[in-house]
Formats: structure tokens, sequence, C-alpha cells
């Protein structure tokens, strides 16, 4: 069994009485424990509705979400649904409820009764994990927006998820702090948590293992980085190329030869190295 299951999903949003707009059209997937899942698509497309659905914050129109083998429509599996996916929003702002950065993060297990010393051991792994345990005393207002989105995974980590949604977490950051979030993402992952990161981002999308792109609802391509930008669709789902993958075509026009699609910038640079020598 997978860890996340979609089976013929779909939900409309209410607008006025009998008139609904659908934000998801019979939407199916599979996703394994371990994966690195991009969820791309443009302002829409219905991304950001199929992340509140992956955590019992809204339920399907039609069809059935299963995290783990918990159906979300069971309103006795919301409480442990929502402790196995953990969810980090666009605003951190958001998701913070205490002054000082170490309560914040230990807010969240206090709330499910975890015993003292284990919020203890909590707390300062899930700091440790997004390199902030030197703020742990500091206030949230003196941070900069990629340490408040850190800590705000963090409060997610302290309450040990197997999967770690990310809902356009990077969208308010500076290249520098996407590109920190992102590295944080990876790290975890390779400590065995699942990752869906929502984004519209390709660049982000790039260093995931598989990419689903939605389109007006409905899932319009799946498959690996590679896969998905060779398809030549990115542009009709409203998504443009990482400028790596730009460049190394602009390069091949002009006689330059690369091992497939690259998708970052080791691949681009040993592409260009192999042709001066």
């Amino acid at each position: 069994m997978s860890l996340i299951e979609l089976k013929g999903v779909s939900y409309s949003y209410p607008v006025k009485e009998g008139y609904n707009v659908k934000a998801l059209r019979n939407v199916s997937l599979a996703i394994d424990k371990g994966e690195f899942v991009a969820l791309a698509g443009m302002n829409g497309s219905g991304k950001s509705t199929l992340a509140k659905l992956l955590n019992g914050l809204y339920i399907p129109t039609d069809g059935e979400v299963l995290i783990d083998g918990l159906s979300t429509e069971d309103d006795a599996n919301t409480f442990e649904i929502r402790k196995k996916a953990g969810m980090v929003f666009q605003n951190p702002d958001n998701q913070m409820v205490a002054t000082i950065i170490e309560d914040d993060i230990a807010f969240g297990p206090e709330n499910i009764g975890i015993e003292r010393e284990d919020i203890i051991r909590r707390v300062d792994e899930a700091l440790e994990a997004v390199g902030m345990s030197e703020f742990r005393r500091r206030t949230a207002s003196k941070l900069s927006g990629g340490q408040k989105q850190r800590v705000a995974i963090a409060g997610v980590l302290a309450m040990e998820p197997q999967i770690l949604i990310l809902d356009e977490s990077t969208s308010m950051l500076d290249p520098n702090g996407r590109k920190e979030i992102m590295d944080i993402a990876l790290k975890l992952n390779k400590q065995g948590i699942t990752v869906i990161n929502i984004t519209h981002n390709m660049e982000e999308a790039a260093i995931a293992s598989r990419v689903i792109v939605l389109r007006k609802g409905r899932i319009a391509m799946d498959g690996t980085p590679k896969e998905v930008f060779a398809s030549g669709q990115l542009e009709a789902c409203g998504l443009t190329l990482p400028p790596v993958t730009q460049l190394s075509r602009a390069l091949m026009d002009v006689g330059f030869e690369f091992d497939g699609v690259v998708t970052s910038e080791q691949e681009l640079v040993e592409g260009i190295c192999r042709v001066l020598k």
C-alpha cells in the first residue's frame, strides 16, 4: 500500500447557492514512502487545494484520500492523519503561536500530551534539523523570512510526521532563502521523510525525484524532472523550463552536446567542459 493514495478525487468550492467552482477533477495518484514529489502548476491549477486534502483540511467532494491507509473522510482519523502529514504554509507568521522560538516549536507536542522530557528532545532535534539551534531563545519577530520558515518547518518536525507538505513555502523568500528551505527538504527526505513540495518554480521541481503537473484541476504530467521537462508540454500548463535547462538548449543550437535533458548546474558545467576539452 502506498503512503498516500487519491482515488478519483474531485473538490468544489461553493461560490453561491446552487453554483460551485470545481478545483480538482477526478484525480487519482499514489505516492510511496520516501519520495520527494514536486506538485507543480500555475495559479488556479488546483495544487494548493490538493495539498489541503492531504492532511484533512479539506474533504473531497467526490472520491477518497488515504494517508497511510486512513481515510480523511472519517473524523475519527483526523488527529492521526495530521500527525502523519505536517504542512508548512506560504506565510510562516500564520503558523507561529509563541513569542520565543523554542516555545513555538514545543506548542504542538504539548497539545497532544507528550511528556516533558520527550518534548525537550523533539525541540532539540527539530531545531538541529533546520539549523536553528542557536536561535532557540530568540523572538520570531527578529528573524528573516527564511529563518521564520525554518522555524515553521521545525514546528512540524516536532510532531514527528511521516510526510512534510510544503505549500508554496518559498514563494515569499529571496533566492538564498528558497535554497535554504530546499536544502532542508532534501536533507529531511534523505532521512526518510516523504516530501511534497507545492510549487510553480521549476528550479525547485528539478531537485525532486518526481514531478506531478496539474492543469485545470487534472493531472497533465507525471514523471521524473527530465521526463517532464522533455515533454514539451510545460508551456501549455503555464510553466517555464528552469533557466539551466533553457540555457542548455540554447547551447545545443550552437553545437554543444549534453547527455539528455539538463536539470542542474552541475550537468550543464560537465557538458560544457566535455566539449571544450
